[in-house]
């Protein structure tokens, strides 16, 4: 069965994708001035949150398969959007930018996080 939080996980997993296969013209703008890098960051943070909550499980280590798995979602969703040529292009440094994004958002939930 499901949790609250493993359905919050497959659901922003999901608004990930979706947002990827959006045309730029199709994006949201932001009032204030953010780093592409710093939005990734901030987008990876979250999902590393949320795969914690979904399946982390205190005392038993770093939780290195979650970031594996959040990584490996980010390179695909670079992947995706160089497969989709909606004028968007696949990036290493966002990809490096997403996996930085979920070790930290992993990080504090492995630290703060008490289950």
């Amino acid at each position: 069965m499901m949790n609250k939080w493993k359905i919050a996980f497959v659901g922003y997993c999901a608004l990930v994708l979706y947002l990827s296969s959006m045309s730029p013209g199709d994006l949201p703008e932001g009032g204030v001035p953010v780093s592409d890098k710093a939005m990734h960051m901030v987008e990876y943070g979250l999902m590393g949150i949320l795969s914690w909550g979904a399946f982390g499980r205190s005392g038993a280590g770093f939780p290195w398969g979650l970031l594996l798995f959040c990584v490996c979602f980010g390179i695909g969703d670079e992947c995706f959007q160089d497969w989709l040529d909606k004028a968007r292009s696949p990036d290493v440094w966002d990809a490096a930018a997403d996996a930085a994004g979920a070790f930290i958002g992993l990080l504090l939930s492995f630290v703060f996080w008490k289950r």
